[in-house]
């Protein structure tokens, strides 16, 4: 609670939440948004990516989320937030219970109401192991049960089979689904809760009618043509690589609730796919588009004091949850010993990029928890850049220019290997700056970095995934909750495809630790917890861990708008047109 009162008071202090004047002359009830990249697909409990998240927060709600204005768990779908109780008696006897009720008002698109029966539904489809809903089913592994009331289907119960660490955010910020646009078939209705705390994927496969659900909700249709969700917005299109269009639900149910949410502002919502910066920020500048987030601080400060265009936006510095770091494929065998990643990390200069690509908007990170939350280590300090130190690492670890051809190598598996390394980016032009300068650094120490420029899809799917990669820089995005969930990207068990461990690191010391906090309730001794892991990732090195950056949000005037410390910084859906236009000067 202290670290959201921290950002709450930061939020304040910014003066983000005020409205803002337009000086252009022609209004519409259009918003236009630049996305950096193509989201890929639209399916919150497969695709839970920041760049999605842009898109399909107006398209689905969860239950509760955090609000952008007090950054508070607070509730959405359900009436209230459910008090924890203990389950002393029973089959759940040492477990905890949650008891929720949907909003009376709440329907589907068809008119339907939102009931017990589409949470059921939902979380089914994240247990059941033949979905690609890895990241959600291992925060819901402990739901081993939902029970919705016989009388009253807006009424149901949540249980664990035992207490966990975030079990009230588990129980409800996730994206509700429709059970009958994703499962007209009722297929889930076959499968029970005993049977997904029990059996495998393979168990599933056998019965025709599930493994058709499963591979139909994991398939393109449901993520980026057929798309239906609770929240104020509908999908109309997607150009791939292009735009795409959300509509405003008129006469929707959740407009006079009052909740930030279902707010629904402007008429339609069109996001621009917009991968080169130079391109977008010349789109900003003509006015075809009105917002624009995760810009250069070099852009950002310019296009702020330009004579001519400065005044034509507000700028915003949400300081996000979120940091920036670079996947190292742990599982390589050029990578696996941590003075190897060691001495990568001191070669890139952090600080310099923070001033000079960011303008000083940025604090580096020695680990992968935020440096504004409570759970951070502060004893631990960033590596820093020191080529020498680099070089005497790699010398240490074995790796000398045997052929004197400039570039560093070892006998591996009895085979002289040069010490080569691809490194993967999207394009962006952070990433290309960070690139170039890793390139030059990694020269001066004898390391070749080979730049490969791809889309992030493509990087994801054939690197990413299948492990064949040695970096790949990445953005780490985090919910405002007090205590981050480590295992994702961090416990082994995570280490497979479709998993969040795409570093492939692994430390069974990290792994009992992690299992550990889950069940400690001593607030203190869960910190200690948190700190303990973060020493062992400091000293392991399993990524290079570069800054949290400090959102730069660029809105124009034409719009009443504001910015917040929940991802990703703003909700368009509370925007609305400034109702004292000022005639432009152009």
């Amino acid at each position: 609670m202290k670290s959201i009162l921290k950002l709450s008071l930061l939020l304040i202090l910014s003066g983000i939440w005020t409205g803002c004047r337009t000086d252009r002359k022609e209004i519409t009830e259009s918003i236009h948004i630049r996305l950096k990249k193509d989201p890929e697909r639209l399916n919150p409990i497969l695709f839970p990516n920041p760049v999605s998240r842009e898109v399909y927060q107006y398209l689905f709600s969860p239950l509760a989320d955090y609000n952008p204005e007090t950054l508070e768990l607070s509730p959405v779908l359900i009436k209230s937030m459910p008090v924890e109780e203990k389950i002393d008696t029973g089959k759940y006897a040492g477990g905890l219970r949650y008891r929720m009720e949907l909003l009376d008002e709440a329907e589907w698109d068809d008119g339907s109401e939102i009931t017990g029966h589409d949470y059921v539904f939902t979380v089914k489809a994240v247990k059941l192991p033949l979905t690609n809903a890895s990241r959600y089913r291992e925060n819901m592994q402990y739901i081993d049960e939902v029970v919705v009331d016989a009388a009253n289907p807006k009424k149901f119960e949540v249980i664990f089979s035992q207490p966990k660490l975030l079990s009230l955010e588990t129980a409800t910020i996730f994206e509700l689904y429709p059970k009958y646009f994703y499962d007209p078939d009722k297929a889930t209705d076959k499968i029970s809760f005993e049977d997904l705390n029990k059996a495998d994927a393979e168990s599933f496969a056998k019965d025709s009618i599930i493994a058709a659900f499963a591979e139909n909700f994991n398939g393109t249709e449901f993520s980026r043509s057929k798309i239906s969700g609770s929240g104020p917005y509908r999908f109309v299109q997607w150009e791939s690589e292009s735009f795409i269009t959300l509509e405003r639900k008129e006469n929707y149910w959740g407009k006079d609730i009052g909740r930030p949410n279902f707010q629904a502002g402007p008429k339609t919502i069109q996001f621009h796919i917009i991968p080169d910066d130079v391109n977008a920020l010349a789109q900003l500048k003509e006015g075809n588009i009105d917002v624009m987030n995760e810009m250069t601080g070099a852009d950002f400060v310019s296009l702020k004091n330009d004579p001519v265009y400065g005044s034509k936006f507000n700028f915003f510095n949400p300081a996000l949850t979120k940091l920036y770091i670079i996947n190292i494929n742990n599982r390589d065998v050029k990578l696996a010993d941590k003075r190897v990643r060691k001495a990568l990390a001191r070669m890139i200069d952090v600080q310099s990029i923070i001033q000079n690509v960011e303008d000083g908007y940025g604090t580096p990170i020695a680990g992968p928890v935020h440096p504004s939350k409570k759970t951070y280590n502060k004893k631990l300090t960033p590596p820093g850049y020191d080529l020498t130190e680099a070089r005497k690492l790699l010398s240490e670890a074995g790796w000398k220019d045997t052929d004197g051809n400039g570039i560093l190598d070892k006998q591996i598996e009895g085979k002289k290997t040069d010490l080569s390394l691809d490194l993967y980016i999207s394009g962006q032009e952070l990433g290309k700056r960070i690139a170039l300068m890793f390139q030059q650094n990694g020269k001066e120490c004898g390391v070749q970095i080979n730049i490969i420029e791809k889309e992030f899809k493509i990087i994801r799917s054939d690197h990413l995934k299948t492990r064949n990669y040695h970096l790949v820089p990445t953005v780490i995005s985090m919910d405002l909750n007090a205590w981050d969930d480590l295992a994702g990207r961090w416990h082994s068990s995570n280490d497979t495809p479709q998993g969040a461990n795409d570093l492939s690191y692994r430390n069974a010391e990290v792994d009992a630790l992690i299992d550990k906090i889950d069940q400690t309730a001593d607030e203190q001794e869960r910190l200690n917890l948190y700190h303990k892991i973060q020493e062992l990732i400091y000293e392991d090195q399993p990524a290079i861990f570069l800054y949290a950056p400090a959102e730069k949000l660029v809105i124009s005037k034409k719009w009443d708008a504001r910015a917040t410390v929940k991802r990703p910084g703003y909700m368009a859906n509370t925007f609305g047109l400034s109702k004292v236009p000022v005639t432009s000067s152009n």
